[in-house]
């Protein structure tokens, strides 16, 4: 583990999207026990910050002892960092976890040992922040899949570009062919989205930024960006169905 100044990064367009903080807070001791164990399982850096925000140090969830109301953490490889840290007051971990982001913040932290190494400990928090914004996390289209946007041009014709990723937010298209005009700016209603297993529905595309497939090969084509704009209901929950068993598959695949 290093030590360095580095905490997760948050645009303004999803910092404003989770300043009510409130719904995304856990309090039930069981759901934040899962929660951070998960964060133990995916081995995630987690920032901590302390000293009131002067320093910062990475670290990781190492285990959860439930029977002793201990969060065990990984420790420094910087002594002085570490000394730091342990006399700090008040500590805040921050970390993003597969879309999601994560906070939680504790008292004074103990020095302890886990399986013959030094660790941190600290009480299980009594409240987790835990802000699941998929919107934010898009997923690439495996290469299984076809999955395609058809625009419609010139007010009648009909053409199905290959989709390289998507979020419940917006979709990125591959394009090769330029025989009709496209650029940034530009909306295309009544696109219709094809998932796999026939599943489809349509949607309202604004056309947001290009950039080439392969920045050493322009004839390569182009990705361009795309936003959705007054998704219905149902293709938004085909989409969220659709990412989940992406995640899935990758999970199974990882394990």
């Amino acid at each position: 583990m290093t030590d360095k100044q580095e905490q997760p990064t948050i645009n303004s367009t999803e910092q404003s999207k989770v300043d009510n903080y409130e719904k995304y807070l856990l309090n039930s001791k069981a759901a934040i026990i899962q929660k951070l164990r998960q964060l133990a399982k995916s081995k995630s850096n987690i920032t901590a910050h302390f000293g009131g925000g002067k320093y910062s140090m990475l670290t990781q969830v190492v285990d959860v002892l439930p029977d002793k109301d201990l969060v065990v953490l990984d420790y420094g490889s910087n002594e002085a960092t570490n000394k730091k840290l342990l006399q700090s007051e008040h500590t805040v971990f921050k970390t993003q976890y597969e879309g999601v982001i994560a906070q939680f913040s504790t008292g004074f932290l103990q020095k302890a040992r886990l399986h013959g190494k030094p660790a941190f400990a600290c009480a299980i928090p009594e409240s987790l922040l835990w802000v699941q914004r998929r919107e934010f996390y898009r997923v690439r289209i495996p290469l299984r899949d076809n999955v395609f946007c058809e625009l419609i041009h010139d007010d009648e014709i009909l053409i199905p570009y290959p989709v390289l990723d998507i979020s419940i937010a917006g979709l990125a298209i591959r394009i090769e062919d330029f025989k009709y005009n496209i650029e940034a700016g530009m909306f295309f209603n009544g696109t219709r989205l094809i998932l796999p297993n026939e599943e489809s529905g349509l949607v309202n595309i604004e056309i947001m930024n290009q950039l080439p497939l392969k920045q050493d090969n322009p004839e390569a084509g182009l990705r361009f960006g795309c936003a959705f704009h007054n998704i219905s209901t149902d293709i938004s929950s085909k989409i969220q169905r659709y990412i989940y068993d992406i995640e899935l598959m990758n999970r199974q695949i990882k394990s």
